[in-house]
């Protein structure tokens, strides 16, 4: 059922536009996959949820981070208005 919940939540974010809205639905769905890594009680299932969840951590505290910055400079959260700014902020690639 997680797993379900997980991939309805990745169906959801294919339509956002909102850039912090997208990364809160993705948020959600990784959560609900760590729970399915969990729920199988193996060591892989336990050990790529702890891997997931660290991983999740980091990368979305940093799209965040990054959201805000560009809001900053543009005064948009739209995904449509950002998604050229790779041009011309390239140091936010990293």
């Amino acid at each position: 059922m997680r797993l379900v919940g997980g991939v309805l939540v990745s169906l959801i974010c294919l339509r956002q536009t909102d850039l912090k809205a997208l990364i809160a639905y993705s948020s959600v769905a990784h959560i609900g996959i760590v729970l399915a890594g969990l729920i199988t009680i193996t060591y892989s299932g336990i050990c790529g949820s702890y891997t997931l969840i660290i991983a999740h951590g980091l990368c979305s505290s940093g799209l965040f981070c990054l959201a805000n910055i560009s809001y900053e400079r543009l005064g948009s959260r739209r995904l449509l208005i950002n998604k050229g700014l790779l041009n011309f902020i390239p140091s936010i690639a990293l």
